[in-house]
C-alpha cells in the first residue's frame, strides 16, 4: 500500500462524503465467597481509516475531514473529487475527538441478585461500596490559461492546495506530477468513475517546512445536493476491514441512501466485557449484507449533546490579551487556562494534553529542548508534559539540571503565534461548534470495508420518519445464588437479559461467555432505508437466532426464576421461547 494516501481519498460528491469506540468494563466470574466490583473503564479508539462530519444546508455540504498520515513528510498528499468548485479551510482534531466520545456505543449491564448472594452490593454496606452497574460511566491564483486544468492554487495552514478541472483525466494526472503533487501507483484508473465535464478534484500537499505533525483535518464546502464518499477511489490504498465513521448533520435522520442498513444480533455482542468484541461483530454484521454494503447506526437524536463542549461561552479568552504576552511562560500557561488543551469543556479547564494543532504550533515557536524531549519520549510522555508544566521545568528543574537546557530558547514572536493560534485553532473550533447550533439532529454510522468491497460510492440523506438511536446499550445480568451445593460451587449461574430481548443462560458462570462467537446470523436485520417511511427488511434473521438459542438448551441449575421472564416470554432454561420471542421483538425494536 502506498504510503501517500493519508486520505484514504475520502470524499464527497454524488454529482448530484475508529473501533467504533466501545468502553471496556470486564466483568469477573463471580466466585461463591467473592465480591462483584467492577473496575474502571477504558476506551479504545478505532484509530485508522475515515472520519467525516457532513452538514447538508441550503444546496450545499459542508465537510469536515480528519486525515490520518504516517510517513515521509514529501510524500503526503490527498486527492479529492467534487462535484463543484470548493473552497477550503482547515478544521481541527478535537471535533473527532468530542464526536466520539459524545456517541460512542457504550454495551452495560444492571446486575440483579436471585438467592442468598455474598457478594450482592447491598450486603455490603451503603448504596454505592460495589458493585451494581456494569460500566462506570490566501489569494488565489485564478483560472488556468489555456488548456490547463488549473483552477486555484492557494495555501492554507499546514497545506498547498489547488482546484483542478476534472473534465478531462491525462491534463489533471499531469499537472499534479509536473507541480509536485505526488500521484501514487494505482490512481489512474481509480480517478475514471469521478472524470466528467464540470466536475473537479482538490488536490493537498503539506507546505515547504512543514512537517506530518502539521496535519489537521480540513473543511471542504461544495454545492450539492446531497455528500458521498469515494469510497471507489479510497480503495487505492485501503486497508481490509478499514473502519469508516460519519456524522451526518441536518434537521432529521440521516440515513446511506444507496446502501443497506443493519441491525446487529445483539447477542453476539460480548456484554460481560462491555462489548469488547462490538468491531468484530460490525465486520461480520455488515459483510451478510448483499455486495457487503452497509451502515449501522449508532447515534441518531439531538446534536444537543455537542453544544457548549467546542465553543462554550469565553473559551480561547481574549486574543489581543494574548498578543501582549511577551513572557514565554506566561503565554504558555495562558493557553494552558484558557481551553486550548485538548479536551477542555468548560472555561478555566487544564486537559490533559494539547491536540495536534496546539502542539505543532508550540513546537514551531518554543520548542522543547532537545535532550528533554527525549527524555520525556523515553517515559512514553509528549511534548505536551513540557507545555502543561513549563513554569516547574524552566524554572526549577533547569536549576538543577542545566545540561538539559543548554539549546532552550524562549525568544518568540507573540502577535505571530497569536495569529496563527487563529487561524488554526480559535476560528476552526468555534466554527465546528457552530454546526451543533445550526443543526438540531445529528445521526452516526459505522461500516468497515475492504478493498474488494469498495465497489460504489455510499451517498447519504435524509428520513424524518425514522425513530432516534441511544448509543447507550443496558442489559440485565441475574445471578442465581444457592442453585448449586455450596461444598461443589465454584462460579455462580447466571442469565443475561440482552437489551433486544435474547435471554442468554450462563450455568457455569460469567467466567467464559458460552454465546461468543456461534455460527449464527450476527445481523438480526438487513434493512432498505428510503427518504420517507419505515425502514423495509429484506433480511430478518429473528427466527433463526431465536431457535439457536432455544436448541442450545443451556439450563440454569436448580429450576428457574418466574421474575425473569422477558416481554411475555417463559424464562425457561434455552432463553424465551420461540413463540414468545418472536412476539416480543416485533413489539419492542424501538431501534427499527
Amino acid at each position: 500500500m502506498n504510503r501517500w494516501l493519508a486520505i484514504r481519498l475520502v470524499a464527497l460528491s454524488l454529482g448530484a462524503a475508529l473501533v467504533a469506540a466501545v468502553s471496556l468494563v470486564r466483568i469477573p466470574d463471580a466466585l461463591a465467597c467473592g465480591c462483584f466490583t467492577p473496575p474502571d473503564p477504558s476506551v479504545p479508539i478505532v484509530q485508522a481509516g475515515e472520519r467525516i462530519a457532513f452538514q447538508i444546508k441550503n444546496g450545499r455540504v459542508t465537510a469536515h475531514i480528519q486525515i490520518q498520515y504516517s510517513g515521509p513528510a514529501e510524500e503526503f498528499g490527498w486527492l479529492l473529487p467534487l462535484p463543484s468548485e470548493p473552497t477550503l479551510e482547515v478544521g481541527t482534531d478535537e471535533l473527532f475527538q468530542q464526536l466520539i466520545q459524545q456517541t460512542q456505543p457504550l454495551y452495560r449491564l444492571q446486575a440483579e441478585y436471585r438467592g442468598n448472594c455474598p457478594f450482592d452490593p447491598s450486603r455490603q454496606g451503603p448504596p454505592g461500596a460495589s458493585g451494581g452497574d456494569a460500566s462506570a460511566g490566501g489569494d488565489g491564483a485564478g483560472e488556468g490559461d489555456g488548456g490547463s486544468p488549473l483552477v486555484v492554487r492557494d495555501t492554507v495552514g499546514p497545506y498547498d492546495y489547488a482546484v483542478l478541472r476534472a473534465d478531462s483525466k491525462d491534463p489533471m494526472l499531469e499537472w499534479l506530477d509536473e507541480n509536485g503533487f505526488f500521484v501514487p501507483a494505482g490512481t489512474d484508473e481509480a480517478v475514471d468513475p469521478y472524470i466528467r465535464e464540470g466536475a473537479f478534484f482538490l488536490a493537498l500537499k503539506l507546505r515547504k517546512g512543514s512537517d506530518v505533525g502539521d496535519i489537521q483535518p480540513v473543511v471542504v464546502d461544495y454545492a450539492s445536493d446531497l455528500p458521498m464518499i469515494p469510497i471507489v477511489l479510497t480503495g487505492v490504498a485501503a486497508d481490509p476491514n478499514m473502519p469508516v465513521m460519519v456524522w451526518v448533520l441536518g434537521k432529521s435522520r440521516g440515513i446511506p441512501r444507496n446502501y443497506f442498513h443493519t441491525l446487529i444480533n445483539d447477542a453476539e455482542v460480548d456484554w460481560l466485557n462491555a462489548g469488547a468484541n462490538y468491531i468484530d461483530v460490525i465486520n461480520k454484521a455488515v459483510d451478510e449484507a448483499d455486495e457487503h454494503h452497509s451502515f449501522v447506526t449508532e447515534y441518531a437524536g439531538t446534536s444537543a449533546i455537542m453544544q457548549d463542549i467546542l465553543d462554550y461561552p469565553g473559551r480561547f479568552g481574549d486574543l489581543n490579551e494574548l498578543r501582549s504576552i511577551a513572557d514565554a511562560v506566561n503565554f504558555v500557561e495562558y493557553l494552558n487556562y484558557s481551553g486550548y488543551t485538548a479536551n477542555a469543556t468548560v472555561p478555566g479547564s487544564f486537559g490533559p494534553t494539547f491536540n495536534g494543532q496546539v502542539l505543532a504550533i508550540l513546537q514551531s515557536y518554543l520548542p522543547v529542548p532537545a535532550k528533554l524531549l527525549q527524555e520525556l519520549t523515553d517515559q512514553g510522555q509528549t511534548a505536551g508534559a513540557y507545555y502543561q508544566s513549563i513554569r516547574y521545568y524552566v524554572e526549577q528543574d533547569r536549576l538543577s539540571r542545566p545540561d538539559f537546557y543548554e539549546d532552550l530558547d524562549l525568544e518568540f514572536d507573540p502577535a505571530a503565534m497569536t495569529d496563527e493560534l487563529d487561524e488554526r485553532v480559535v476560528t476552526p473550533t468555534l466554527a465546528a461548534g457552530q454546526l451543533f447550533r445550526d443543526n438540531p439532529y445529528m445521526t452516526r454510522m459505522f461500516t468497515t470495508m475492504s478493498p474488494d468491497e469498495m465497489t460504489r460510492d455510499p451517498v447519504f440523506s435524509f428520513n424524518a420518519d425514522l425513530p432516534e438511536v441511544g448509543n447507550q446499550h443496558t442489559g440485565r445480568l441475574i445471578y442465581y445464588c444457592g442453585r448449586i451445593p455450596e461444598d461443589t460451587q465454584t462460579t455462580t449461574p447466571a442469565k443475561l437479559i440482552t437489551e433486544d430481548g435474547w435471554v442468554l443462560n450462563m450455568p457455569n458462570g460469567t467466567g467464559d461467555n458460552p454465546w461468543i462467537g456461534l455460527p449464527w446470523p450476527k445481523s438480526q436485520f438487513i434493512q432498505m432505508v428510503r427518504e420517507e417511511g419505515a425502514a423495509q427488511s429484506v433480511v430478518d434473521n429473528t427466527e433463526e437466532i431465536a431457535s439457536f438459542i432455544e436448541q442450545r438448551g443451556l439450563e440454569i441449575p436448580g429450576g428457574h426464576d418466574n421474575g425473569c421472564s422477558v416481554g411475555g416470554g417463559s424464562g425457561a432454561a434455552g432463553g424465551l421461547g420461540l413463540g414468545g420471542l418472536l412476539a416480543f421483538a416485533l413489539v419492542r425494536r424501538r431501534r427499527r
